[in-house]
């Protein structure tokens, strides 16, 4: 899929009305209707667009995922591998026990109908530069994992390449996306959909279908880069990461990034449509995981690296890591 049809260029996300976070990653719509956001080592909620967030809960490691569910209890998965279960007033439930350690990082969770409570594990730890890493490594060491409350943790999908968002369908079962490989896979590794212009962030239900966060749109260099291995080698082997050829999180400029970036600029101005590294996206799709629309930030932007997207009182609300903020992207969902 390109950025054209259903998914021409717009700047809808750039146009949304927005509220700084520090460090933005996760998002979900408590019991009660609050929106909890995580803000680095802490989760803040919401009460209505506007207000001044109040403090839920706090961590000693980052927040990388939240999720809703049975009985109105909230999971939080930490960059450590660590998993909580707290209830509306952000106390820790008793059982449901997942020390760090057992997975590298939980970015995504879901409660299923029975019960228990799905774990996205990427595969890559907190430490490392997932977005360079996973456009250019093979090793497919992402996971799904179910938790029960009793603490058993089962293994329901191994070998998934990048994992980052898990959602179930209307009959309860999981989709999964990942990020790199641009597709949506069932349970069972069965491709749903695939082709998406986007690295994938999390996937969300919305009443009319689904909306699919992305991390940066997918870049015609990193795409061509794969037929040069030779140079793929090299850029490994002598480069750091955070200075490989591949998606970023923020529209940064520095004289020390690809050569690429050298061409953003005319007359001392970045262009919208210029190649850039990051990118804002949100694609909004139909039950069958088709687009039928979008919304985006881009080259010139700066709400890009859209990690987490949610319902809220019916309107759709993001998570931009770009810009540090989340978006109020109103009532089409």
């Amino acid at each position: 899929m390109t950025l054209e049809g259903m998914l021409g260029p717009n700047g809808r996300l750039d146009e949304a009305r927005g509220m700084k976070v520090d460090a933005p990653d996760a998002l979900c719509v408590a019991a009660d209707g609050r929106l909890l956001v995580s803000d680095g080592q802490r989760v803040m909620a919401l009460a209505a667009w506007g207000d001044e967030p109040e403090h839920f809960a706090s961590f000693d490691a980052p927040v990388t995922a939240l999720c809703q569910g049975f009985g109105g209890f909230v999971a939080v998965g930490l960059a450590d591998g660590a998993v909580w279960v707290l209830d509306g007033y952000g106390l820790p439930v008793e059982g449901w026990p997942l020390p760090a350690g057992q997975v590298a990082s939980v970015v995504d969770c879901a409660f299923t109908p029975a019960g228990e409570l799905l774990l996205v594990d990427c595969g890559y730890r907190s430490s490392e530069n997932l977005l360079a890493l996973a456009a250019w490594d093979e090793q497919a060491r992402g996971r799904l994992l179910s938790l029960s409350r009793s603490g058993e943790l089962r293994v329901v999908t191994s070998g998934l390449h990048c994992p980052m968002g898990v959602c179930l369908d209307p009959d309860g079962a999981p989709l999964v996306s990942l990020l790199e490989k641009a597709m949506i896979i069932d349970a069972s590794g069965k491709v749903r959909q695939a082709g998406y212009p986007g690295y994938l962030g999390r996937l969300r239900r919305t009443a009319t279908g689904y909306a699919l966060a992305c991390w940066s749109r997918r870049d015609p260099l990193i795409e061509f880069l794969k037929t040069e291995q030779a140079f793929v080698e090299k850029m490994k082997a002598n480069v750091e990461p955070r200075h490989w050829i591949g998606p970023r999180i923020k529209p940064e400029f520095s004289h020390d990034f690809p050569i690429e970036l050298g061409a953003t600029r005319l007359f001392g101005e970045v262009k919208p449509w210029a190649p850039s590294f990051s990118y804002g996206l949100v694609i909004e799709m139909d039950e069958s995981l088709m687009p039928v629309g979008s919304m985006q930030s881009r080259a010139n932007g700066h709400r890009h690296g859209i990690c987490d997207v949610a319902v809220w009182n019916g309107h759709l609300v993001a998570a931009s890591k770009g810009s540090g903020e989340i978006l109020y992207l109103g009532s089409r969902a």
